[in-house]
């Protein structure tokens, strides 16, 4: 019994020899792994791994498919790196080694690729009245391929497109700043376009304000005293004949009008303030566009008149609401921000008014004129008559000069000149200003400007 337990004992270890010996027959299988992509732009760097590999591996040897990169092509780590700095398709290769002098192989393939060129394009000045001579500073353009870690790439021509229609600028020379006049006004966009030595391809753009008068039209009255823009068209009110106008942006042609709201002047006011009287209308002033309605300020009774223009002045529908305070007389008018602007020019202040309550919500003073001349009709211009908001501040009349401002202080943020001495009323389409004035040669005119 005790001998069969001996012979026992000697097979089981006899066993489990044998199976540790077998150890070099076990399958080799290299696997290549990759930390993050397997493709980028140069010089791109890449993370291997052979963790997935199986098998008696006692060596290994990485051929990353770079023989320009000198020695560090290869490599015996197990999770080597390998940064490609010229652009091109790499086949990668792993080799694994048993101590009995198997091998397996695996490969891969990197893609480094070639980053485009980084146009830079800054203008000095990038506003101004026309005629506007601007500098363009294009020499802040790179090619990132040529940057490192070893010069690989450069831009080797560009094209700058000034946006007014006139020949673009070409050439290779970064450095050298290109100057070109724009004759007229308008909002343009000059592009630069830069190409590398592999024809990659980068672009970049600046705005340019050239300042000025883009069109002029004849107002429908001789008066024009406020403007408003509804998305589509310009609504004009006039203080001679008591109406308000719709026209057309692009001709000026009348679409509709008719009478502004509001009372007329009684004969001892109309004899102070120079207004005179019509029985059928009051004497409108500022005008706002607020989501469908149209407000008018009359400035023979001071009150706020919000109508449907779509409405029959006949129609009790047409008025739907009035605003009156002691707090303000209302002459300029603008809507933005949720709230009424309203401009006093006795006063010589602007209120900030909720539309659907009266309430004055705050004020500050209106940006005083530089000047008081008058036009050919003999009119003076006094602020703030003609307001507009435009993208979070309000353009103001005063005097000759139009005057940006912040809502809630009424800092100064910029300026620009009227294109007549006495503008009355103001109103912004998104990327322009329409500015009426009662001193045109028609005698009145509208103009659409370009301003800062």
């Amino acid at each position: 019994m005790r001998r069969r337990l001996v012979k026992t004992a000697v097979l089981l270890v006899a066993v489990g020899s044998a199976l540790g010996g077998c150890s070099s027959f076990l399958p080799l299988d290299a696997r290549i792994g990759i930390q993050g992509t397997d493709q980028g732009p140069i010089p791109f760097s890449v993370l291997f791994t052979s963790e997935g590999s199986t098998g008696p591996i006692v060596s290994r040897t990485w051929d990353f498919g770079d023989p320009a990169s000198g020695a560090n092509n290869a490599s015996t780590a197990v999770a080597p790196a390998h940064t490609y700095t010229q652009h091109g398709a790499y086949v990668v290769t792993l080799t694994l080694f048993t101590a009995d002098g198997r091998s397996s192989r695996a490969t891969t393939a990197i893609v480094a690729t070639n980053p485009p060129p980084v146009a830079a394009l800054e203008a000095t000045p990038d506003r101004g009245r026309a005629p506007l001579s601007v500098l363009f500073d294009l020499s802040h353009s790179v090619d990132p391929a040529g940057i490192v870690p070893t010069p690989a790439g450069t831009i080797v021509s560009y094209s700058l497109d000034f946006g007014d229609g006139t020949t673009p600028a070409v050439g290779q020379d970064l450095g050298i700043p290109v100057v070109h006049t724009y004759a007229t006004p308008g909002l343009r966009v000059a592009t630069l376009t830069v190409v590398d030595d592999d024809g990659a391809v980068g672009t970049a753009s600046h705005g340019i304000a050239v300042e000025g008068v883009l069109l002029s039209l004849a107002s429908p009255g001789p008066d024009p005293t406020g403007l408003a823009y509804d998305g589509a068209s310009l609504w004009v009110s006039d203080a001679t004949t008591n109406r308000i106008y719709e026209i057309r942006p692009t001709t000026g042609a009348i679409l509709t009008s008719f009478d502004a709201p509001g009372e007329a002047a009684a004969a001892s006011d109309a004899a102070e303030k120079g207004i005179v009287p019509v029985p059928t209308a009051g004497t409108p002033a500022g005008l706002a566009w607020q989501d469908g309605a149209l407000w008018v300020a009359c400035a023979s009774d001071g009150k706020l008149y919000k109508v449907d223009p779509e409405v029959p002045t006949t129609d009790p529908g047409h008025i739907l609401g009035v605003l009156e305070s002691t707090e303000f007389t209302a002459t300029g008018l603008a809507y933005g921000g949720g709230s009424l602007w309203v401009g006093d020019v006795a006063r010589g202040r602007v209120f900030q008014v909720d539309p659907w309550t009266g309430a004055v919500l705050g004020s500050f003073a209106a940006p005083a004129p530089l000047s008081a001349e008058s036009g050919a009709r003999g009119i003076v211009a006094v602020a703030p008559i003609g307001m507009a908001w435009a993208s979070g501040s309000l353009w103001i009349t005063a005097g000759s000069t139009l005057v940006r401002v912040a809502p809630a202080t009424g800092a100064t943020l910029d300026s620009a000149v009227a294109p007549g001495l006495t503008p009355t009323g103001l109103a912004y389409d998104g990327r322009t200003l329409w500015v009426c004035d009662p001193n045109g040669a028609n005698p009145g005119r509208i103009d659409r400007l370009v301003v800062p």
